[in-house]
């Protein structure tokens, strides 16, 4: 029997014990608001870890959810696997089929809040170092876990945590969280990925909500926040921040012509989203281009006067909004929020309240590296289709503070599908694309030793 084989035969064989498993994490509700549940899951995957042979500790500091540590094997490379055990809030929750933190199987799926991001992308990575362990023996390669319980707001307190043993960045490659197969089953491993700065603007005009028959002379608070917002960014999806592209590092002609050349299935997301078309009017190689290269100024709620059910004539006293900027390399959320600030004073809105809420940097690794070119080998064994390098995902990983010290490459190397649901009701993983993606973990396991 081959050796691939034998790992398939052993993947099979642990199938049904590997998605108790998952639906065993995906059943604590590990958001933000609940220390307890993360402090519980946080101790699950320790307990995890050890049970696949790694030697395991915790990082922690009061308030703070603990960064689990975990390590297996020995070899000349070391390799970080970046996850975490937070998910995101799972509200509304009556628009879920059934309760986000009672996962269910049906058709094939597993659906529960962190089933795609990130807890199935956590629990496999684990479950092929005991697959590789049972198969082809010891990793040849020294495999480092780092699990954080804040990456859903923002990695606030890993660069302080990971600063008490700077040792645990030193390493030769990471495997960041996530991954996926777009709607045609191709493997996309994504190398890099956007900044965030998360801020709330926030505006009161008066004392107390007033009778909207006193429009006439009352300021309104949420005319007050829709003219301020209205400053920051035009009709083409252009922000108008001055100086908020300095920093932008722009794409080589290379880099830039690999983008251009990735397969783009603009008619299966408009499906998806039930668009007519995309935003600013964009076609399909905009949206790639865009999508990769482009921050992006995003109001993500706003909040003001009466807004339940029947009728009720108010001047809105206050009014609020949280928006997200995602940044590109070399953009710093720190500088963003200062021309944010300045922004709002020039154009007359200095009553206007920036609350700074969450900032992470962007980053992009190497793509002409061992660990893409393993990575893409065994996604492509595993998938049985040819694998895209995505060179930034839309979304924001602490990549940043594990990479940046010594200029890591990293990739993702996972099973989510365009219609997963991930940040959304009914989030969910197809378990046929969660054991595929434990095969190609376990080789990778072995690949980027040689």
């Amino acid at each position: 029997m081959r050796v691939t084989d034998a790992l398939d035969h052993y993947i099979a064989e642990h199938a049904d014990r590997w998605t108790a498993e998952l639906r065993d994490l995906c059943s604590i509700p590990s958001e933000a608001t609940e220390p307890a549940a993360l402090r519980q899951a946080a101790d699950w995957c320790e307990q995890r870890l050890r049970a696949a042979g790694c030697a395991t500790r915790q990082l922690a500091e009061e308030g703070i959810p603990p960064l689990v540590v975990g390590e297996a094997g020995s070899g000349p490379r070391t390799l970080i696997g970046v996850q975490h055990y937070d998910v995101q809030p799972a509200v509304p929750l009556e628009l879920w089929t059934t309760p986000p933190y009672d996962p269910a199987v049906r058709d094939g799926a597993l659906y529960a809040r962190g089933a795609d991001d990130n807890k199935g992308h956590l629990l496999l990575r684990i479950q092929a170092v005991e697959a590789h362990r049972a198969v082809f023996g010891e990793l040849p390669v020294r495999v480092r876990f780092l699990i954080e319980g804040e990456e859903e707001s923002g990695s606030a307190s890993l660069e302080r945590l990971l600063a008490t043993d700077p040792s645990l960045t030193d390493g030769d490659g990471a495997l960041k969280e996530g991954g996926s197969v777009d709607s045609t089953g191709r493997p996309q491993l994504l190398l890099g990925g956007k900044g965030i700065f998360y801020v709330e603007l926030r505006v009161r005009t008066l004392t107390r909500d007033a009778h909207s028959g006193s429009a006439t002379f009352l300021p309104n608070a949420a005319w007050r926040l829709v003219d301020a917002l209205t400053t920051l960014m035009d009709r083409s999806g252009r922000v108008r921040i001055e100086g908020f592209y300095d920093d932008v590092r722009p794409p080589d002609d290379a880099l830039r012509a690999h983008v251009g050349s990735l397969r783009f299935d603009g008619d299966e997301v408009r499906r998806i989203y039930g668009l007519r078309g995309f935003a600013f009017g964009r076609g399909d190689a905009d949206v790639r281009l865009a999508s990769q290269f482009e921050p992006t100024c995003n109001i993500a709620g706003i909040v003001s006067g009466f807004t339940g059910e029947g009728t009720k004539t108010v001047i809105p006293a206050e009014a609020s909004c949280k928006i997200d900027f995602r940044l590109v390399p070399d953009q710093e959320p720190r500088r963003i929020a200062e021309l944010l600030r300045a922004h709002l004073d020039r154009h007359g809105f200095a009553d206007v309240e920036a609350v700074y809420k969450e900032g992470t940097r962007p980053y992009r690794g190497r793509w002409d590296d061992p660990l893409v070119r393993a990575a893409k080998a065994c996604a492509e064994e595993a998938f049985g289709a040819p694998a895209d390098l995505v060179p930034t995902s839309g979304g924001t990983s602490p990549m940043w503070v594990v990479c940046h010290r010594r200029s890591l490459a990293n990739v993702t190397l996972g099973m989510g599908h365009p219609g997963a649901g991930a940040h959304a009701p009914n989030e969910h993983i197809l378990l046929a694309n969660y054991r595929k993606a434990v095969r190609a973990t376990a080789r990778l396991y072995s690949l980027y030793a040689a």
